[in-house]
């Protein structure tokens, strides 16, 4: 089922919101994003890689320059005075809890990052779940069987080199008896591949400005930039901080996956977080603690009813995060990871022999890099669990689809999980609820 327009929201603009005393407070010294602090300088991380996949090093070492620019005992300070404060004053019980919860969060990012720059990794590890969680073992189950469904399709492989990384990947892998039988199935959610048109028009990166600018209009969101970046990343980011959307000067995308990234970036991050800061509840357009799980899982979702999909998204980084912690009983570090993934990436290529093997090396180095930032990359079992809420929360969405959840009908007032029982209490503790969905029933019941 869809999302459609006329069941966004109204903005209530002009209404005083219940969290009034406390949201610029919290938006000043709390909106940071852990991730943009763990990005390395360009050219040491190139020279990293280049050690690493000569093997000249056992492990990179990963840089994280951000890190010094953050004063960590004034940040926590002021954290934690805002969060004594709100305890201290506010009369509304559940504004109290909510800051409380999301606060914790905070300081345990703040604590998280420290742990990075100290090099303390098991440190670093127990922050990361408690903010982002650790991998479901049914959904862990059910993308294992995916790669075990793919290596015995290679196992017997005319090509000697794809077979032989067939087989390692099974002895690594599946050496001990797995149970990976899962109640999940794509199928039964609804999930339908569409087929694409290979002549389909491209879009440049203006073309694509000017679409997301068009999007913003249709959403009546206003405020916010769209931008053109000369960065190496390949990807659009939307600076929640600086609400500007950044699209890479070479980008290119056809007409259908530009239709399902305007869901993805505008209507959905972008317009929680108009539609959150001007609802009863300010802290909507920052979030709700661990509401990210369901923000993703959203933005997925409405990028695939756009674009067709046949299976949920994440796989990949939900797997390295699964082989990194161990859920098969062997915590890894990089090289170990590493390993794997090159091999899973080179039976998975369509391209011939030596260009397969090097597009593996590099796709497998980027997922390692993304999964063990903020570590040593050292010790096994430590990585960032951040990934993982692509493909639950991906899941998660498609569930509530799937039993057409009453909870749909307000998704879009802000950034919270739906699928969080204890977001939806808050939601309706506070009253807060689609004002447009509000009044059409109350029109249907004239």
């Amino acid at each position: 089922m869809g999302f459609e327009d006329k069941f966004l929201p109204k903005n209530e603009s002009g209404t005083k919101a219940l969290d009034d005393a406390w949201y610029e407070r919290f938006e000043e010294i709390a909106s940071f994003q852990d991730y943009e602090y763990l990005d390395g300088e360009k050219n040491f991380r190139e020279e990293q890689k280049k050690k690493f996949l000569a093997r000249e090093i056992e492990n990179p070492k990963l840089d994280y320059p951000a890190l010094e620019k953050l004063e960590f005992p004034n940040k926590e300070a002021c954290l934690l005075d805002l969060k004594k404060t709100i305890l201290e004053n506010e009369p509304n019980e559940i504004i109290k809890q909510v800051y409380r919860w999301r606060l914790n969060e905070k300081i345990a990012e703040l604590r998280m990052l420290k742990a990075s720059k100290e090099g303390r990794d098991n440190r670093f590890l127990k922050y990361s779940e408690f903010i982002y969680g650790k991998p479901e073992k049914d959904i862990y189950k059910y993308t294992i069987s995916q790669i075990k469904n793919i290596i015995d399709k290679k196992l017997f492989d005319p090509d000697p080199e794809t077979a032989s990384a067939a087989k390692r990947l099974n002895i690594e892998l599946f050496e001990a008896l797995m149970d990976t039988d899962s109640n999940l199935n794509p199928k039964d959610f609804g999930l339908l591949k569409k087929s694409l048109d290979k002549n389909e028009q491209k879009y440049s990166s203006e073309e694509i400005k000017k679409s997301f600018e068009e999007a913003l209009e249709k959403y009546d969101i206003a405020g916010w930039n769209i931008s053109i970046s000369e960065s190496s990343s390949s990807a659009i980011n939307v600076s929640q901080d600086k609400k500007e959307v950044f699209i890479p000067r070479e980008k290119l995308l056809t007409k259908t996956k530009l239709a399902a990234l305007i869901e993805h970036e505008i209507g959905t991050h972008v317009l929680r977080r108009e539609k959150g800061e001007t609802s009863k509840l300010k802290l909507l357009g920052l979030g709700l603690d661990r509401y990210l799980r369901g923000e993703e899982g959203l933005a997925t979702y409405k990028e695939q009813s756009v674009e067709g999909a046949s299976e949920f998204t994440g796989l990949e980084g939900h797997f390295a995060i699964a082989l990194a912690t161990g859920m098969d009983g062997k915590k890894r570090n990089f090289r170990k990871v590493f390993e794997i993934l090159k091999d899973f990436y080179f039976i998975k290529s369509n391209k011939p022999g030596t260009e397969a093997l090097e597009s593996a090396k590099n796709t497998a180095w980027k997922r390692c890099v993304r999964t063990f930032r903020g570590t040593t990359s050292e010790t096994a079992g430590a990585c960032f669990t951040k990934d993982i809420v692509y493909r639950e929360g991906n899941i998660s969405i498609w569930t509530l689809a799937k039993n057409n959840s009453p909870e749909l009908r307000r998704i879009s007032v802000g950034k919270y999980d739906p699928s969080n029982p204890r977001h939806a209490w808050i939601l309706d503790q506070l009253n807060i609820t689609d004002e447009t969905l509000a009044a059409l029933d109350e029109e249907d019941r004239l």
